[in-house]
């Protein structure tokens, strides 16, 4: 099975396509990047656009969005991440792709067993379960991994009941 895992932004949007069989293997990752002098329609524009780009490329059985975490003093950012969101479920109805979506904490207590993990944390967790040398960079692309692992392991989970 493969995953498509989103970690959701306006500036950047990591996603990564992981393989989920016997053994995890990471088969594609990208940052797609926006800028801020775009206009938002604009901008959501190219996140849709690669989006279909990595779908019609790799095939994906399956889209694990990460969900919104939005502090309370930062209103206007959780609206743009909210339009992300949109424009991301969006695709996936379109792509008539099956979707997951994790909250960060889940992420993190599946893949390290606390919550509140640290992004290196999450880095070395994201690298061991991929078998890789270093952890992945940015860390847009590791939060999208830990996404894409944390559906494998829901999936694997659900398949074995």
């Amino acid at each position: 099975m493969k995953i498509l895992g989103v970690d959701p932004g306006l500036a950047s949007t990591g996603v990564v396509v992981i393989e989920a069989g016997q053994e995890l293997e990471l088969l594609y990752k990208e940052v797609i990047r926006t800028r801020p002098e775009q206009s938002t329609p604009a901008r959501l524009g190219i996140i849709a656009e690669g989006l279909e780009g990595v779908i019609q490329d790799h095939h994906p059985d399956l889209l694990a969005l990460e969900t919104a975490f939005v502090r309370r003093d930062t209103p206007q950012s959780g609206l743009s991440l909210g339009k992300v969101m949109g424009v991301i479920l969006l695709t996936v109805h379109r792509k008539k792709l099956d979707l997951i979506e994790v909250t960060p904490r889940e992420v993190k207590e599946t893949l390290t067993g606390y919550g509140n993990a640290s992004k290196e944390q999450m880095g070395r967790a994201v690298a061991k379960n991929l078998r890789l040398s270093e952890p992945l960079k940015p860390s847009h692309v590791t939060d999208a991994a830990a996404v894409a692992l944390t559906a494998a392991s829901i999936v694997a989970t659900l398949h074995k009941r």
